[in-house]
C-alpha cells in the first residue's frame, strides 16, 4: 500500500474575495504609498500567477498561495529586503500587506516559505521570463521607446569567497559556474549581467546573466531586441559578426570602434566614437540605479539559474519602479 502512494504537493488556497470589517479599516488607516499603488493599478501579475501554481498538485494542506509569494518576491527587489527583512516589515507595514494582497485570515509567510518559493519560480522558468511578461504590459501603454536600444554589460562578484585559478579552473570551488575576468588588469570572481535598454525612458528590455569571462561581444546578438532601429554599445561589441548582423537587419550601428595593433583610428573615428558615446552612456545610469538603489554588486546565491532569477526580479523592480515615475510625469 505504502509503495503505491504519490507524494502530493500542497493545495493552492483560494483568494477569499470578501472584503472583512478590519480589511476595510486597515485600508482607511494605511497611508499612502504611490509606487506600490501604482504597480497594483497598472500591472496584472495573473499570467505568471497561473504559472506558478500549476507547479502545485491537488491535495495536502494548504500552502500560501502563489500570486502571495510572487508580489513578496517583486517587494523584496524594490526595497532591497532580504527573507528575514521581508517577513519582519510584511508583519509591521500595512502598505506591504495590501500590496501583496495578504488577507485578514492569512498568516504571513516566513522566511523558509519565502526561500522555497524561489525554487519553484525557477522549476516553471519564470526566471527566464518574467521581464517578458511584465514588459509586454508596459509596451500596450506605451512606455517603450523602440526606435534606439542601448546594450552593456557590468561584472557582478560572487557571493562567496575568491577561490584559487585552480579550484574555479577545475569548477571546484564553492560556486562552480562563477569564474574570473580581468578588467583594467584587476581581476574579479562571479557572474556578467547583460543589459538592454530603450535609450528614451532607460527601461530595461533584456537581462541577461553569464559567468564572468563571458566576453560582452559573445552576447549582444541574444541581449539585442528585433523590433529596434538603432543599437548603441561600447568597444567591447565591436566585432565582425556584430556589425554584419546589424547591417543584415537594417540596424543602425552605434556601436563604438576599437583601435587594434594594425587598426588606427582617424580623426573621424573618433569624432564619430564622441557622438556615439553621447547616446549610448545613458544605460549608465541603469547600473547606476541597479548598484546604489539595488546594491547590485555581488549576486546573494550560487549558481547561473537563482542568480539569473535575482537579476530578472531586480530588472522587475527597477522597471516597475520607472513606470510609477514615468506615469506621474504624465499629464493628467
Amino acid at each position: 500500500m505504502a509503495d503505491r502512494m504519490v507524494c502530493q504537493r500542497p493545495m493552492q488556497p483560494k483568494q477569499d474575495k470578501q472584503t472583512t470589517f478590519f480589511e476595510m479599516a486597515v485600508q482607511q488607516r494605511g497611508g499612502v504609498n504611490t509606487v506600490l499603488e501604482t504597480i497594483t493599478r497598472e500591472i496584472d501579475f495573473t499570467e505568471a500567477e497561473k504559472r506558478v501554481a500549476a507547479t502545485y498538485r491537488s491535495g495536502g494542506r494548504p500552502a500560501c498561495r502563489a500570486g502571495l509569494l510572487l508580489r513578496v518576491m517583486i517587494l523584496q527587489h524594490i526595497y532591497n529586503l532580504s527573507d528575514p527583512q521581508a517577513q519582519e516589515q510584511l508583519q509591521d507595514r500595512l502598505s506591504f500587506q495590501k500590496f501583496v494582497q495578504l488577507g485578514g485570515n492569512e498568516a504571513v509567510p516566513d522566511e523558509t516559505t519565502i526561500c522555497r518559493f524561489r525554487q519553484r519560480l525557477i522549476d516553471c522558468d519564470l526566471h527566464e521570463q518574467l521581464l517578458d511578461m511584465l514588459n509586454r504590459q508596459l509596451e500596450a501603454r506605451g512606455l517603450f521607446i523602440k526606435r534606439t536600444t542601448l546594450v552593456d554589460a557590468t561584472i557582478v562578484e560572487s557571493s562567496r569567497k575568491r577561490p584559487s585559478p585552480q579550484a574555479a579552473t577545475a569548477g571546484t570551488a564553492p560556486d562552480a559556474q562563477a569564474s574570473y575576468t580581468f578588467v583594467r588588469s584587476r581581476s574579479f570572481y562571479g557572474y556578467k549581467a547583460h543589459i538592454s535598454s530603450d535609450a528614451g525612458h532607460q527601461l530595461i528590455r533584456r537581462a541577461l546573466l553569464t559567468t564572468a569571462n563571458v566576453c560582452e561581444g559573445q552576447v549582444f546578438q541574444r541581449i539585442t531586441p528585433m523590433d529596434t532601429a538603432a543599437v548603441y554599445a561600447d568597444k567591447a561589441y565591436d566585432t565582425k559578426a556584430n556589425k554584419t548582423w546589424l547591417q543584415e537587419r537594417g540596424m543602425v550601428n552605434g556601436i563604438l570602434k576599437k583601435a587594434a595593433r594594425h587598426i588606427q583610428l582617424t580623426a573621424d573615428d573618433l569624432e564619430e566614437n564622441h557622438e556615439k558615446s553621447l547616446v549610448r552612456r545613458h544605460i549608465e545610469r541603469v547600473f547606476a540605479q541597479m548598484k546604489q538603489w539595488q546594491n547590485y554588486r555581488r549576486v546573494r546565491y550560487l549558481g547561473l539559474a537563482k542568480n539569473q532569477l535575482e537579476l530578472t526580479l531586480k530588472v522587475v523592480a527597477y522597471n516597475l519602479k520607472r513606470m510609477a515615475k514615468l506615469l506621474q510625469w504624465q499629464p493628467a
